[in-house]
């Protein structure tokens, strides 16, 4: 939750050292008899580790980045092969989110974004996108029904208060996703039809849909806009390898700022290659999850969908805390569902339904 505070004298974000901390709890678990299929690994680390031979030739390595890169894909696997349990990181992403909207609506008036929700999540548009993980890995773990009355309206709540429009296309995409999978459309047909509704909007946006309703950020917008451009021009300069770690900022008027696409981010690091590891993680997860059918929990695949849709607009979403533990979390229901220990006593059935009890 705490992406927006440094822990002092290191500078490094509180949710990374806890990240890190997590991470080591888990190397020094037993598994909980988790059977990864032996893509996941692979491609989990895949990315980070492009981006540091990249990064390593040109010979100016970023190495707080890569720590970062480093520990998020260490988590990804940690979690997902059972070593911290899911049910428990689905109750500890509830409880820090419901505190986290809560602290951000207490200071709402003292944002440094005026009339939206920033708390200890950081920026609007980060907060957006950590209380809809937070909420969509939570949810199925939680059993009372008024925990997840309490979840679900902070989420709301969280959502609706950061203004954030690319948040916003998330989380209806989200919703569009039960409701379709409720109605048991199709998967891969449903997320087609997803697809092109969220890029028309997106592209709608672009030509002025809602300007009355965000009228107060034409500037902004217009400053995104070039930054874009300026983002694809730096992309083109090494399409296929990129420019190493945290080179994903550009100039523009003389000053420095991020990037306004995680896509593009992946791309500047670790050129198309990279891409392919990254996103190829993300589609592979959630054709995995797919693959269940009766045993599928659509809260997972709907959280993999917020996060593709949240980094057509925010620099940071891909290669993040968030991200990983969605994957790790999606990738260990999947496996003790799909893939049961070898050896084990129990009948894949049996597992699947232990594991559900325990968590949902």
């Amino acid at each position: 939750m705490v992406g927006g505070v440094d822990v002092p004298g290191l500078g490094i974000p509180v949710d990374s050292v806890a990240t890190a901390l997590a991470v080591l709890i888990g190397l020094g678990s037993r598994p909980n008899g988790v059977s990864l299929p032996r893509w996941m690994p692979a491609l989990a680390v895949a990315g980070a580790l492009w981006i540091a031979l990249v990064s390593i030739a040109l010979g100016a390595p970023d190495i707080r980045r890569l720590s970062h890169l480093a520990i998020d894909a260490i988590a990804i696997i940690v979690v997902a092969a059972g070593r911290l349990d899911r049910a428990a990181l689905g109750r500890g992403l509830a409880f820090g989110m419901v505190l986290g909207v809560a602290w951000g609506t207490a200071t709402f008036k003292e944002s440094g974004y005026a009339n939206r929700l920033t708390g200890i999540f950081g920026d609007p548009n980060t907060a957006g996108l950590i209380i809809i993980v937070c909420a969509g890995l939570a949810f199925p773990t939680l059993r009372k029904g008024w925990s997840k009355l309490v979840v679900v309206g902070s989420a709301v709540t969280g959502v609706v208060l950061t203004d954030s429009r690319t948040t916003l296309l998330a989380a209806c995409s989200m919703i569009v996703w039960l409701l379709l999978s409720r109605l048991r459309v199709h998967p891969w047909f449903a997320l087609g039809l997803l697809a092109v509704a969220v890029l028309w909007v997106s592209n709608a946006t672009h030509e002025g849909l809602g300007a009355d309703a965000f009228a107060g950020r034409a500037g902004s917008d217009a400053l995104r806009a070039r930054i874009d451009e300026a983002a694809l021009a730096d992309v083109a300069t090494s399409p296929w390898f990129g420019h190493g770690a945290g080179t994903a900022r550009t100039l523009v008027d003389g000053l420095t700022f991020f990037y306004h696409s995680s896509y593009l981010s992946v791309r500047t690091e670790g050129g198309w290659i990279a891409f392919a590891f990254v996103v190829g993680l993300l589609v592979a997860t959630f054709a995995t999850l797919v693959k269940l059918g009766s045993r599928r929990i659509p809260l997972y695949e709907a959280t993999l969908i917020g996060i593709a849709v949240c980094a057509i607009n925010l620099g940071e979403v891909l290669m993040t805390v968030s991200s990983a533990a969605a994957v790790g979390v999606s990738m260990q229901y999947a496996a003790i569902t799909q893939f049961p220990r070898a050896g084990s006593a129990a009948s894949p059935s049996e597992e699947t339904q232990r594991f559900r009890r325990n968590g949902t």
